[in-house]
C-alpha cells in the first residue's frame, strides 16, 4: 500500500526523508515519543528499535526518496512500522542480520509490499496499551 492511498490504518506520525539522514535515524525515539504518548516505555523502546532497524537497512541497501509510517491498524493491538524506500528490486536472498532476527522476534507479522516506485518493509508491533490520542 503507497502512503497516498486511503487506509483504515491511523496515521500517528510520518516522516518524508530526501536522502539518508544519519541525524533523523538518531533521534528515532525521541521522535515517536508523542505519537507514542500513552505506550508503555517498552512498548516505546520495542518501536524505536524496530522503526531504526528498518530505516538503517533502507539506508544501507536501499535508495531514496525515503519515507517512515507510524500507524494503528483498524484492529488495534499493534503497531504498524514502515519504511518506504526507492529501490523497487528484489528482496529475495536478502541476508538476515542480527538486527533483522531481533526485528522478527519482537514483531511477529511483517513482510515487503512492492510500490509502483519502491517498496515499503514495514513490521506490526504487538502493544498492550494503544496512544493516549486514539
Amino acid at each position: 500500500m503507497t502512503l497516498d492511498e486511503q487506509t483504515s490504518d491511523q496515521v500517528l506520525a510520518e516522516a518524508h526523508l530526501a536522502g539518508v539522514d544519519r541525524a533523523f535515524l538518531g533521534v528515532v525515539d525521541r521522535w515517536l515519543e508523542e505519537p507514542l504518548r500513552g505506550c508503555t516505555r517498552g512498548a516505546v523502546r520495542e518501536a524505536s528499535f524496530v522503526l531504526a532497524e528498518l530505516l538503517s537497512n533502507a539506508f544501507r541497501h536501499a535508495r531514496p526518496p525515503f519515507a517512515v509510517r507510524v500507524a494503528l491498524p483498524q484492529l488495534g493491538g499493534a503497531l504498524r512500522l514502515e519504511v518506504h524506500d526507492g529501490m523497487a528490486s528484489s528482496t529475495t536472498g536478502w541476508p538476515l542480520g542480527s538486527g533483522l532476527r531481533v526485528v522478527r522476534a519482537l514483531c511477529p507479522d511483517w513482510g515487503i509490499e512492492h510500490e509502483p516506485d519502491g517498496k515499503a518493509v514495514w513490521a506490526e508491533l504487538p502493544i498492550l496499551v494503544s496512544p493516549a490520542d486514539v
